[in-house]
């Protein structure tokens, strides 16, 4: 609940709760100001890690039919195994096909091992893929979950812990 908010904070106080409400399909989320509901997401069935079609539903409850109608699916596993038997890494999540890029970055959602973060690396690497294909000063739009054993990634970087480091960023 917000409490005297102007537009802007109140603006501000939904894309926070709209990071979390991607991160978590599985638990609802109510935004109210001065008496009135201004978001809602319900709970979906299961955690994004455990089900494409729990999270093609978040996806398309935060962001919209347009996002999810102009995005392809990503599962990628890193072949190399940790010690503890799971790939090394594991990406998952949707990026949007070219015609859907933006002017601004504001549809570009990055969870490292479910926390939302912003990382240099990882834009670069998003913007990297689209090098041939977006023009000017277009974004690609995503919503990618990556999930990595927490010793290669350090989230104490940033007071916010919304930057993190890797180990071995390349």
């Amino acid at each position: 609940k917000f409490l005297k908010t102007d537009a802007t904070e109140l603006a501000h106080c939904v894309e926070a709760v709209r990071r979390h409400a991607l991160a978590r399909p599985d638990v609802g989320f109510a935004v109210w100001h001065e008496g009135k509901l201004v978001e809602q997401w319900r709970a979906c069935a299961a955690s994004p890690a455990e089900s494409a079609t729990t999270l093609d539903q978040r996806l398309r409850d935060v962001l919209g039919d347009d996002f999810l109608d102009r995005s392809v699916l990503v599962n990628h596993q890193q072949r190399r195994e940790s010690t503890q038997g799971q790939p090394a890494v594991r990406v998952w999540g949707r990026v949007g096909i070219p015609d859907a890029a933006r002017a601004r970055a504001d549809q570009q959602f990055c969870y490292v091992n479910g926390r939302f973060v912003r990382d240099k690396v990882l834009t670069h690497a998003a913007r990297s893929a689209f090098e041939d294909v977006l023009h000017g000063h277009r974004q690609p739009v995503y919503a990618l979950y990556i999930e990595i054993d927490p010793t290669r990634v350090d989230v104490n970087v940033h007071p916010t812990k919304i930057e993190v480091r890797f180990r071995d960023s390349r």
